[in-house]
């Protein structure tokens, strides 16, 4: 009987890794023209800099949350006044690993540098540090 299982479990690998870890979309662009045409789950927002390079961007395609991170060029992102102290999904210890839960990647700093305070851009979080902008949605 464990030898069924097993081989069930292996038929079926791709049903079961998507249980353990849902799946992702993840695409890196050198500028915003070359995602023009990008699918929904690794689209730029509209406020990313044409100007911008080297952007990456992840999402968990169950969720809709995403990661991003770019270099800024001369023309600074547009963002809005919002309060993001009383948004629960800013972790006020400074640690970046609650904004992003599962989306966690290398290129993703590990915490806030002292005095790095998000703002927000429409739905998503944004914040700049150590030159680049970093941002997520929840």
């Amino acid at each position: 009987m464990p030898i069924i299982a097993l081989g069930t479990l292996m038929l079926s690998g791709c049903g079961v890794a998507n249980v353990i870890s849902p799946p992702f979309a993840s695409a890196i662009y050198a500028t915003p023209a070359d995602a023009a045409g990008a699918a929904e789950t690794v689209a730029l927002p509209s406020w990313v800099p044409a100007d911008a390079t080297f952007i990456r961007i992840k999402t968990d395609e169950t969720t809709k949350a995403s990661i991003m991170m770019f270099s800024p060029g001369a023309t600074p992102p547009t963002f809005t006044a919002c309060d993001p102290a009383s948004d629960p999904q800013v972790d006020q210890s400074k640690s970046t690993g609650a904004m992003t839960a599962e989306l966690a990647e290398t290129w993703w700093p590990q915490k806030l540098n002292d005095g790095v305070v998000p703002v927000c851009a429409g739905v998503w979080h944004l914040f700049g540090q150590d030159d680049h902008y970093y941002a997520w949605t929840p």
